[in-house]
């Protein structure tokens, strides 16, 4: 009976429990994938709407069965990245329901140019990616689900967080096969691997049999393990130095650092996977830094493998602690994610502080620069990735720190803690943002955000 979890269960994340088979030679996967959903929402549901990132590629995703409480769904329709599954009857606000997806992945091959961007879904002669590949179910907001359309700029996906309880196997895997991925693991047979990982906004892992790993311990605890493709070492005048090492202590460095300011670290591990596609990408609990950065490391910290490893290690407070809605408010976390890497400079490199600002900001948005669109723009207003990044991610770092100039240090980091330690967990709004400073405070930085953003 639909809702039987209504008196039975107390109210809690949506559960997904995964069971995957994939097949490594042929770059493909079996899925099957159970979801039980609580209805918070103060009315009943008829349906439950599903973001499918996986479909916005041509002949990856194949459906073959929905269910709803183990029966046939009623309808479901899958419109892009969009599908919407009709329950068997209305559920009450409270009570919970299961349904299944049972699919086939097809993976792409990673791209050139800015599709190759998203590399983090998709295999290369050395890795398999599976970032964004299991349906999650929409954001829900004022008695509507939300899902936002596609463009190659920027991220799309808005997501709340969930339980997750994914168990690969790999049928005659290759002895050398590692696979990367968050949360805690154990191996239920010699070629499965299982993952649980709690309050996440998706679970995303990567495989190789090239992976060399390392593991660095933060100074809060937290273990950072490092996958990297085959050899990472470097001659330079100061001898053999390993960009794999320079980028874990990084990544450990920030981690520790954005705990102390902003909120602790929610999870045990932290893993960093050195992706065989151009730049890098965020997930609850692992990030990809792209292989080109580690093959251009000169063995400085004045690098783009030290920008990008912390940068994409503060979107764990920024995107996966603190949600957003990435197609219309990307400043959100793109800019903080922006700052934070300044911040990382300023704490462990200070010598080096005005080279991030010529080299990271300044070269692409100068004082002289006249911006087309301002920092809270969304990303459909944008026709190139440069432009994009320079408006919401650079011009976004130079109005934070104007901020922070403005309201003094102590008061700016006051304020951030504020925000990712509220927003955690949730889908946060630049008015969440906003309203943790006082009245006189938005009076003192009304010129600042009237100077960058849109609505002033």
């Amino acid at each position: 009976m639909q809702g039987q979890g209504c008196a039975s269960e107390p109210i809690g994340h949506t559960q997904h429990l995964v069971d995957a088979t994939v097949n490594y030679p042929r770059r493909t996967a079996q899925v099957s994938q159970m979801v039980r959903y609580f209805n918070t929402d103060v009315a009943p549901l008829e349906d439950i709407v599903f973001t499918v990132e996986a479909n916005r590629f041509p002949q990856v995703f194949t459906l073959e069965e929905v269910t709803v409480d183990h029966e046939p769904a009623p309808a479901y329709e899958l419109t892009g990245r969009r599908m919407t599954v009709t329950l068997l009857d209305p559920l009450p606000p409270g009570c919970a329901v299961t349904l299944g997806l049972h699919f086939r992945l097809d993976l792409p091959g990673v791209g050139e140019g800015i599709i190759g961007h998203s590399g983090y879904f998709g295999f290369t002669a050395r890795q398999i990616n599976l970032g964004h590949w299991l349906p999650t179910v929409a954001y829900r907001a004022s008695g509507a689900w939300i899902t936002r359309d596609v463009t190659v700029i920027g991220e799309q996906v808005v997501s709340e967080i969930a339980d997750w309880d994914v168990t690969v196997h790999v049928p005659d895997s290759p002895v050398a096969l590692k696979i990367a991925a968050p949360g805690t693991m154990n191996r239920p047979a010699s070629n499965a691997w299982r993952f649980v990982l709690p309050g996440a906004r998706e679970f995303a892992l990567s495989m190789s049999t090239q992976f060399e790993t390392r593991s660095v311990e933060a100074a809060n605890g937290t273990t950072v393990e490092l996958f990297s493709l085959g050899s990472t070492r470097i001659q330079t005048d100061q001898g053999l130095v390993d960009a794999a090492d320079h980028s874990a202590e990084v990544a450990a460095r920030s981690l520790a650092m954005y705990s102390d300011l902003f909120s602790p670290y929610p999870y045990d591990r932290l893993v960093v996977v050195e992706g065989d596609f151009p730049d890098g990408m965020e997930f609850s609990g692992l990030i990809f830094v792209g292989a080109g950065w580690f093959e251009q490391w000169p063995g400085t910290p004045q690098s783009y493998l030290t920008i990008i490893t912390a940068h994409e290690v503060a979107h764990q407070w920024w995107y996966a602690g603190v949600g957003s809605d990435q197609a219309l408010t990307p400043w959100l976390d793109e800019a903080l994610a922006t700052y934070s890497e300044y911040i990382f400079f300023e704490e462990y490199y200070p010598d080096l502080r005005d080279w991030w600002w010529q080299f990271r900001v300044y070269s692409f948005v100068p004082d002289t620069f006249v911006a087309s669109e301002p920092v809270d723009a969304t990303v459909y207003q944008f026709d190139n990735l440069r432009a994009y990044i320079n408006a919401v991610y650079l011009r976004g770092a130079r109005m934070l720190h104007d901020l922070r100039g403005s309201l003094g240090t102590d008061a700016f980091f006051t304020w951030l803690a504020a925000y990712a330690q509220a927003g955690a967990g949730r889908v946060a709004t630049p008015d969440d943002f906003w309203t943790l400073l006082s009245a006189e405070q938005r009076t003192q930085i009304a010129a600042i955000r009237a100077r960058y953003l849109s609505d002033d």
